[in-house]
């Protein structure tokens, strides 16, 4: 940095050069090539993303570049030794390819044959496949971390889930709820598919029916900056924990946590259906406050929580559709309604500004919980 805490330049440019991958592995096994923890991210590759770059390879297909720097010299071993600034999962699949580790040791691979099985010609052109390499000689510590910075920042303006999406957009968490979100999703890359009629249910009751202009629960902006993605996630978490959660907190760990597989994926979904069949069922206006972003979510909740064959859908129909004209009479000053009590005030209240404060996803729960209570049949 200069005095004026700008980014010092580089005095020329980094040329790409080609390195052998057979050059690279034995840098590797000989630790002549490490990564520098200090700036590296985790590594968040899932099975089918480790495959189908083996495969890249093994099609002779070209990656994205690779960027290395001087790192030490080790004075007993008499070797230099460098670091990977980008490009450590990439290295590491061909390391446990090559060596028949990781998922590269199950029994069967999908779709490619194990290094073992290649033939010699097979291993030959795997060997010799050249890796474009940039190697960031003369370029200082916080030269690295800034370049590796920003060969990983691929939008200046990313929000929470944007970032946590180009990291993690692969988990098995994630893609879950994508698929429940988002009308077109690639499903080669995943472990758990939902089935095209319950994507399809599940985006009718989400985005409404365009052939019939039905209000749909998000705006264009909440799915292309990911806010509904966001909703999807803390919705299933919060189902999963059977608790509210404090704004969006736990969604990392559900994100990190089921990288590979989400195990409950199963029951959630079933779960999910059966709440929003029942919804369904109440016949709501799509353009009631109950198709509103947090009071769907107060109202799926509470609903997942109690047996549904118990609630009569007429009698909640009509309890929630009273709220809601009673609270619309009074926003709008019309006369002859009566006044809100100071309990329906401060749900209204937090409802509208979608706090998500847990104390607040707790109340509103509750006074949601009263009006399914009041629909319950004894037992």
């Amino acid at each position: 940095m200069t005095k004026d805490n700008q980014i010092e330049s580089l005095d020329s440019s980094i040329p790409a050069n080609n390195q052998k991958i057979v050059e690279v592995y034995n840098k590797m096994r000989s630790n002549q090539l490490i990564v520098n923890k200090g700036y590296q991210r985790k590594l968040v590759w899932k099975q089918t993303h480790k495959i189908n770059f083996i495969d890249t390879i093994l099609l002779n297909f070209p990656f994205p570049e690779v960027y290395l720097a001087p790192g030490s010299l080790d004075q007993e071993k008499l070797i230099l030794v460098d670091e990977i600034v980008d490009g450590q999962q990439r290295l590491k699949a061909i390391r446990d390819y090559i060596e028949g580790t990781d998922i590269f040791a199950l029994p069967t691979l999908k779709n490619i044959k194990k290094f073992s099985e290649l033939s010699s010609e097979e291993r030959t052109r795997f060997l010799n496949y050249e890796i474009s390499v940039r190697y960031l000689k003369s370029v200082t510590e916080e030269q690295v971390r800034e370049i590796f910075q920003r060969i990983n920042k691929t939008d200046y303006g990313l929000n929470a889930t944007e970032r946590l999406n180009a990291q993690w957009g692969g988990s098995e968490f994630v893609c879950f709820a994508k698929q429940i979100i988002e009308k077109e999703f690639d499903l080669d890359t995943v472990l758990f598919k939902i089935p095209g009629e319950t994507r399809q249910e599940l985006g009718k009751f989400f985005h409404g029916e365009d052939d019939q202009n039905d209000a749909g629960v998000f705006s264009d902006n909440d799915m292309s900056r990911m806010f509904a993605l966001q909703y999807i996630m803390t919705l299933i978490a919060t189902m999963d924990s059977e608790k509210y959660l404090s704004r969006n907190e736990k969604i990392k760990s559900y994100i990190e946590g089921y990288n590979e597989n989400f195990p409950q994926a199963v029951d959630l979904l079933d779960r999910l259906l059966a709440v929003t069949r029942f919804i369904n069922k109440l016949n709501l206006r799509r353009d009631s406050r109950w198709f509103k972003k947090a009071n769907l979510f107060s109202l799926i909740i509470e609903l997942d929580k109690v047996e549904l064959s118990n609630v009569n859908p007429k009698m909640l129909s009509n309890n929630l559709t009273d709220f809601d004209f009673k609270a619309t009479m009074i926003e709008f000053k019309k006369p002859g309604v009566d006044q809100l009590t100071p309990s329906e005030e401060k749900y209204l209240t937090l409802a509208r500004e979608a706090v998500n404060e847990k104390s607040s996803r707790e109340f509103r729960g509750e006074f949601i919980k009263g009006y399914i209570s009041s629909a319950t049949k004894k037992v």
